[in-house]
C-alpha cells in the first residue's frame, strides 16, 4: 500500500543537456560493472552530467533503483536546480532544518504530492546529510534563480 516516489536531479531541465535525471530519461547500460540506467549517447559513452547538489551529480544510478522502476515498484520523478532551492527555503523557514541539496528535491517534490493528496495521508521523506555543507553552494545559485523564486537578496 505504499507509495514510492524517487526524485532525481532534473538541473535546468530534462529537456536540456543539463540534468542528471537517469531514471526518468536514461537508457540502461553497464558503467563501473554495474548494468544500470545511465545518461548515454547512442555509442553508449557517457554524457556529461548537470545538478545544483553535488551528491546528484551522476551519470548512472544504483541498480536496486533500476530494478525498482523495471518492476514498477517504484516511480521516479525529476526536479530542477530552482525548484530544489525553493524546497531548501520552505523546510529551512518552516521547520528550522538545513537540508542537503539532495533533500531538497525530495522535500520539493512531496510539498507538489501533498498538495494532491488527501489531509489524513501521510508522505515520509528519507532527510539525508545536513544542508551546512551546501550553504555557500545556495548563495552562488540565488543570483540566478533567486529573483524567480521569490527569494532576492537584494537589500
Amino acid at each position: 500500500d505504499v507509495r514510492i516516489v524517487g526524485v532525481e536531479a532534473g538541473g535546468d531541465g530534462i529537456n536540456t543537456e543539463f540534468h542528471s535525471a537517469t531514471l526518468s530519461i536514461g537508457t540502461p547500460g553497464v558503467l563501473h560493472g554495474t548494468r544500470t540506467y545511465l545518461l548515454q549517447d547512442d555509442k553508449g559513452q557517457i554524457k556529461a552530467t548537470h545538478s545544483i547538489s553535488a551528491g546528484l551529480d551522476y551519470p548512472g544510478v544504483g541498480p536496486e533503483h533500476s530494478w525498482l522502476k523495471d518492476v514498477g515498484r517504484a516511480e521516479y520523478c525529476a526536479v530542477t536546480d530552482k525548484e530544489a532551492l525553493i524546497g531548501f527555503r520552505k523546510i529551512s523557514e518552516l521547520e528550522g532544518i538545513i537540508p542537503a541539496l539532495e533533500t531538497s528535491h525530495a522535500i520539493y517534490q512531496a510539498i507538489v504530492l501533498a498538495q494532491k493528496m488527501p489531509k489524513d495521508k501521510d508522505i515520509l521523506i528519507c532527510v539525508s546529510g545536513r544542508g551546512d555543507k551546501d550553504v555557500s553552494t545556495v548563495a552562488e545559485y540565488l543570483p540566478k534563480y533567486g529573483p524567480q523564486i521569490g527569494w532576492d537578496l537584494r537589500f
